[in-house]
């Protein structure tokens, strides 16, 4: 096996990593050892025209002028250090090859010092144009790294995103297809404990006496049959969330009355709790274009909170109105309060307030999540004001149909 194979760290680190060694193969020829090296062909070629002058016994007043050429050519390909040594190794040249005395070095010389003196300090200034491009270079280098590097962040970044957003949208679709299957799987046995149940109390209703160790039976079947409808009602809770979560379930929309939809479900609750419900209705019909069973719905389970979490002497109201281009309809207890911070938060699945937990009420905490999908899928919202002085209101607001925008399929 080849071992050249394993890897360390990330693949866009390895990948990074390559790309600058492949840069660095390719521009082998601009290390400064080869900067120094070229220096002296560039100075022999720099010298060439001059020497063939004095040959010539021409003067020129401008002998070294090549020579700015070759530290330019230098110092741009090669840097600073190959650079500074072009122009000693010019100087030098200039001094033993052209200037008089020849072959002999002689610039220490005061005269001939002198003589040098402006070429010198004309190098020194290429140099100084070249140390300011190079810093100017390297910055820009350092800032186009800086910006692939971030780039190259982001593009991890983005593709881990990804993948983490795909790997959540599958476990999404996991998590509704269990709620659904397991709650169509749980219906079957929950319905056929039930219908027995109704059975065995059917029975013994018909048995004028029991025996002694019966006698506590029905009783008991009673407490069965209780939560097995309490079971159902979760299974039901359950497969509503998780349909209107995921859009599965459409809105049967057609044109409902209000005003006697809240007195039907006001009777009904006050049927089975005892409550004294109060109700301001308008005077005339109200008409919607509404899910009306699901309406009913959510008005069953607001009143149900209402009346589960009031005392027995708290007053309950409903109040139905129409507002401009809006229906308003608010279910109103004299009840504890619920913190300001913990208001956004009852709407969310499974969730009890503290309050609702230590009480003696049984509940799941899906009666106001289902609620909450019910009224946006009919374009409105949901929502709740609660004070010490005021109590606890919640409120429904639906559009009219001259402000409903929502189309339901």
């Amino acid at each position: 096996m080849n071992g050249n194979r394993h890897s360390h760290g990330p693949p866009g680190e390895n990948c990074t990593k390559t790309e600058q060694l492949q840069r660095r193969a390719q521009r082998w020829w601009r290390h400064p050892l080869v900067g120094y090296l070229m220096a002296f062909p560039l100075v022999a070629l720099a010298l060439i025209v001059p020497t063939i002058e004095a040959l010539w016994h021409i003067n020129n007043y401008f002998i070294g002028s090549l020579c700015f050429i070759a530290t330019a050519i230098v110092g741009l390909l090669w840097g600073v250090g190959p650079a500074l040594f072009t122009i000693i190794l010019s100087v030098l040249a200039l001094d033993f090859f052209i200037i008089p005395p020849i072959y002999v070095l002689s610039f220490y010389r005061p005269t001939n010092f002198i003589s040098l003196l402006p070429f010198i300090i004309a190098q020194l200034f290429i140099l100084f144009l070249i140390v300011l491009r190079e810093r100017d270079h390297q910055r820009i280098q350092a800032a186009e790294q800086k910006a692939r590097d971030r780039a190259h962040e982001l593009a991890i970044n983005n593709q881990a995103l990804q993948e983490s957003n795909t790997k959540l949208e599958r476990m999404d679709q996991l998590k509704d297809l269990f709620i659904s299957q397991a709650s169509h799987e749980l219906k079957t046995p929950i319905t056929t404990i039930r219908g027995q149940v109704q059975i065995a109390l059917r029975r013994l209703s018909t048995q004028q006496t029991l025996p002694e160790p019966l006698m506590p039976l029905p009783a008991q079947l009673e407490k069965v049959e209780a939560q097995t409808i309490r079971l159902h009602a979760l299974v039901d809770d359950l497969l509503d969330l998780s349909s209107f979560q995921s859009k599965q379930i459409p809105l049967r929309i057609a044109l409902c009355d209000l005003n006697r939809l809240c007195q039907n479900v006001v009777e009904d609750q006050e049927a089975l709790s005892g409550y004294r419900i109060e109700m301001e209705l308008p005077p005339s019909p109200l008409l919607l274009q509404a899910d009306c069973e699901r309406l009913s719905q959510v008005l069953t389970n607001l009143l149900t909170n209402a009346i589960k979490y009031s005392p027995s002497e708290a007053s309950i109201r409903l109040c139905l109105k129409q507002e401009q281009a809006r229906v308003l309809l608010g279910v109103h207890n004299s009840g504890s309060r619920i913190p300001e911070e913990l208001q956004e938060h009852i709407f969310e699945p499974f969730y009890r307030a503290p309050g609702a937990q230590a009480s003696s009420k049984k509940g799941w905490g899906l009666g106001l999540a289902i609620s909450k999908e019910i009224v946006e899928r009919h374009g409105g919202k949901l929502w709740v004001e609660s004070s010490e002085e005021e109590g606890t209101t919640f409120f429904v607001s639906l559009p009219t149909p001259s402000s409903a925008t929502e189309t339901v399929g």
